[in-house]
Formats: C-alpha cells, structure tokens, sequence
C-alpha cells in the first residue's frame, strides 16, 4: 500500500518511425544519441550491452544500468537506487520495438519510485503530481528524445535508401 510520502509515477510514451526496426535498433541502443539532455557519461560496462552503466548528471550519483537486451526487441533499463535531497528513488524503463503498419513503433513505458527519508514529508511529490511536470516530461521524452530517435533512423534509413542498402520492410 502506498504511504503518503511515497510517489509511483508510470508513464508511456510512443512514437512510429518510417526505418526498419534494425535501423532504429542501432539508433536505439546508441542511447547517447538520443536521450541529448542527459550526461550519459560510462561508469562501467560496455556500451550497448546489459551491465553498462551510466550517468544521468554530472556530480550525481544518478546512475541508470542496461538489464536487459533482446536485439531489435526490447531494451530495459534499471534507474540505480539514489538518495538525493532526502529522497530515495528507484526506476525502470522498458522500450520496446514493433513492426505496425509498415512502421516500426517504438514504445517507451517508465516506472519511478520515490520515498521521502527518514519519515520526512516528500516536497518533491506535489511537485510530481502536477500538471506542469507532466508536460515538462512529455516534452522531453516524447517530443525531444523520441523524436530524436525518429529523425536519427529516418535520416539514416534515407541515406541507406540513397544507395540501395536500405530497404523497407
């Protein structure tokens, strides 16, 4: 059961994009070239394959980890416990390709905790709950990195195309 000082927020997002699925794959697992914001900077692992890790922010142990891998299907990423400002936050991010009328549909479903320390209330989670975060989050996820990926496959796939190398489904 939920305590009022804890907060689970899911959110999904999706996006059709006109490549092949091994095309946004390479996009996709290149996580650097999409998700532009973050610092992304390697702590450990290799890149692309389950077990790197990664940085969100510079001076923050905010750590993400690749926990799953199944090519051109599923990606999955574990938000590495953290305690920062009095909070303590957990999180997963599951991405999912699929081919949907012609298209390869990219689907993005996270799931974060977050629970106040030490039995103090959570500032942060009215902030969480409001309408302007939401859309804060949207707009990052949805149009910024989403869209991201879309335009890096597309480009990609037309100069495959350019040379006879890409070929659609």
């Amino acid at each position: 059961m939920p305590d009022q000082d804890s907060g689970h927020y899911v959110s999904h997002y999706s996006i059709a994009i006109d490549a092949p699925i091994e095309v946004v794959w390479e996009n996709l697992i290149d996580v650097g070239s999409w998700m532009y914001e973050f610092e992304l900077s390697l702590v450990s692992g290799m890149p692309g394959e389950e077990g790197e890790v990664r940085r969100l922010y510079d001076g923050q142990d905010f750590l993400i980890e690749i926990t799953k891998v199944i090519p051109n299907e599923v990606l999955v990423f574990a938000n590495l416990p953290l305690s920062f400002n009095g909070e303590h936050s957990t999180g997963v991010a599951v991405i999912t390709l699929d081919k949907v009328n012609d298209r390869t549909k990219v689907r993005l479903t996270m799931s974060r905790r977050y629970s106040s320390e030490s039995g103090a209330t959570n500032t942060q989670k009215s902030m969480r709950e409001s309408a302007e975060f939401s859309e804060r989050s949207k707009a990052m996820w949805q149009d910024r990195f989403l869209g991201k990926l879309k335009s890096l496959a597309e480009t990609e796939c037309r100069l495959l195309a350019a040379g006879g190398r890409c070929e659609y489904f």
